[in-house]
């Protein structure tokens, strides 16, 4: 199992990566658009509907540093979520404004989904482990 500072490391950058992220998509959803987001045809409400996604579960994140509970259920959604995203962007690779940004965003988006299942998945199997090994 991974250690609490590592657990701790990992969920403050993804609280980071959420909150910074998602407020800008939320406060200035054409300049998210034209510096990060650029697929397809702009629409800044739905860019804006992404980002309050994306600031609450960087919020969530960030409660769950102090909240062990919440640390699986939270990492399995980001995991859920980076990885349908990615799977939307295998369809959306031509719209990138180049075809190496596509493939790579797609890459990288799923290395973020199977980061945070293999961390719920490990946190999980060490409270198991914890659980069995605790009398009574």
């Amino acid at each position: 199992m991974p250690s609490e500072r590592t657990i701790r490391v990992v969920l403050g950058v993804v609280g980071v990566y959420g909150v910074l992220l998602g407020g800008l998509a939320l406060i200035a959803p054409g300049t998210f658009f034209e510096e990060i987001g650029r697929y397809g045809v702009e629409n800044e409400h739905y860019v804006g509907d992404n980002g309050a996604f994306t600031l609450a579960y960087g919020l969530l994140a960030f409660v769950a540093i102090s909240r062990p509970t919440w640390r699986v259920p939270i990492l399995w959604v980001g995991a859920a979520w980076f990885g349908l995203h990615a799977l939307n962007h295998v369809f959306d690779v031509g719209q990138a404004t180049s075809d190496f940004r596509g493939i790579t965003d797609t890459v990288l988006i799923a290395l973020v989904a199977i980061a945070l299942g293999w961390l719920a998945a490990l946190i999980s199997r060490g409270q198991a482990d914890a659980d069995r090994a605790s009398p009574g």
